[in-house]
């Protein structure tokens, strides 16, 4: 959920308790024009406390859930990775190669460029995606660093 989603939440809670946006914001701690700008959806940012504030005085929670984020990212991690060579990276090399910590030496390029140039929230979907019960997530993240030392990544997230 985002900010606007949030503020559209606020709004119809807000009316159905049939107060005015100077009410809640009254109460909440916050003025009217923030009220107004987070209802509306024109609201860059909002702290959590403030937030949390507004959300406590009409009764609604956040929940936090997993994203439903990119479906089948190991593949496209792999087209990712595959797009400036000839040879192909399929999805089941990746999960392989990103199982292992091996990189075979004619797919090295192929994992530095989904190092450096693929979103990370494909390759951390791509990780998701390969891991298993007897090859965690975190050991997968720990190949991801060893490559990017090892090879000199540019993307200091993987450091």
């Amino acid at each position: 959920m985002n900010l606007p989603q949030i503020g559209h939440a606020i709004r119809a809670q807000r009316i159905s308790f049939g107060l005015s946006q100077q009410q809640l914001g009254d109460i909440a701690g916050l003025s009217r024009v923030t009220i107004n700008q987070l209802e509306n959806g024109t609201l860059d940012d909002l702290g959590y406390s403030k937030l949390n504030n507004v959300l406590d005085t009409l009764g609604i929670t956040m929940e936090t859930k997993e994203k439903k984020g990119h479906q089948h990212a190991l593949a496209l991690a792999a087209q990712t990775a595959s797009t400036s060579y000839k040879a192909v990276l399929t999805p089941g090399m990746l999960k392989k190669i990103l199982q292992s910590g091996d990189a075979p030496k004619q797919f090295e390029a192929h994992i530095m460029t989904l190092l450096d140039e693929a979103p990370t929230a494909i390759v951390l979907g791509a990780v998701k995606e390969a891991a298993a019960h007897d090859v965690p997530a975190k050991k997968i993240m720990k190949h991801l660093s060893k490559w990017a030392r090892q090879w000199h990544a540019n993307n200091p997230i993987w450091a």
